[in-house]
């Protein structure tokens, strides 16, 4: 390797190693994350575990129908409840203005649980975004998944159940 492309190597991966985190919080999936982090002074766990298992789902081309997966996993914190709570509220319903329509959202007054669950159709695919949150814990995950593969996976490998040629589902 000559001292060109050395240098041009290391420049094109600084660029990309330092556009990344400001890249992650340009999304949904990135601001939600962000807002738990700074609310509730918690950082994510098994940050090397979840960004692998993106890698493995964008490497195994579409298995089952699933195409992309980034997860965030706050777990054994404390999140405690105040009105920074009313914060993550507006964070999470304002993905409705990017085209995420809610499926569920849920709120426990018994147990402090917040879930949230959103879909936006991704031209064939659909994106889901499932955002959970806890007194000890958080989850934040979104998928890219292909219906029609899902479907026929989950036609071939069910069990005595009903298929899916029932659950046909649009989101316009």
């Amino acid at each position: 390797m000559t001292k060109g492309n050395r240098i041009a190597t290391i420049l094109a991966a600084s660029l990309l190693f330092g556009l990344a985190p400001s890249q992650l919080r340009a999304d949904d999936f990135g601001k939600i994350v962000h807002q738990i982090e700074t609310n509730y002074h918690v950082h994510r766990n098994y940050r090397f575990v979840m960004g692998f298992a993106g890698f493995l789902v964008k490497c195994t081309g579409g298995f089952a129908g699933v195409k992309g997966f980034k997860g965030a996993m706050f777990d054994h914190q404390h999140l405690f409840h105040s009105d920074n709570d009313s914060d993550l509220d507006e964070v999470i319903q304002s993905v409705g203005d990017h085209g995420w329509q809610a499926i569920v959202k849920s709120y426990s007054r018994r147990s402090g649980e917040h879930s949230y669950i959103y879909a936006r159709p991704d031209g064939k695919d659909l994106k889901l975004l499932i955002v959970n949150v806890e007194p000890t814990e958080a989850m934040v995950i979104q998928v890219k998944i292909n219906p029609d593969k899902l479907g026929k996976f989950i036609d071939k490998h069910e069990v005595g159940g009903h298929g899916t040629q029932a659950m046909a589902m649009s989101f316009h």
